[in-house]
């Protein structure tokens, strides 16, 4: 496994709120991290090829501006993040106390809901 792998594997082994409703997600997050650990090494070799293809045009993949962002999107909404974790917080919060806004308010003014 890669740097990025082995953060993901701790992230996830430490996080005592993920279920077995997030396992699709927590797959993904795991691919994205292989994708990105293996990134450098997929560009060598693209590199190597292109340099062995004389006369021919090289093919060196672009540039990966997707993954990251979306690995990090990944991380905050299975809350592995302290955005994500506080988030999480605040709506566990808000269904403790009894609901939305508009129970609050009912409940403040002695209606029932």
């Amino acid at each position: 496994m890669g740097d990025v792998r082995d953060a993901t594997e701790a992230a996830i082994k430490a996080a005592d709120h993920l279920t077995d409703m997030d396992k699709g997600a927590i797959e993904a997050l795991r691919s994205l991290a292989d994708k990105i650990d293996a990134w450098d090494q997929i560009v060598d070799w693209a590199n190597d090829d292109a340099a062995g293809a004389e006369g021919k045009r090289p093919t060196v993949p672009a540039n990966d501006n997707v993954s990251i962002p979306t690995y990090l999107k990944f991380c905050e909404s299975l809350g592995l993040t302290p955005a994500g974790r506080s988030k999480a917080a605040i709506e566990a919060k808000g269904k403790e106390v009894g609901g939305g806004t508009l129970h609050k308010l009912r409940r403040d003014h002695g209606k029932s809901a």
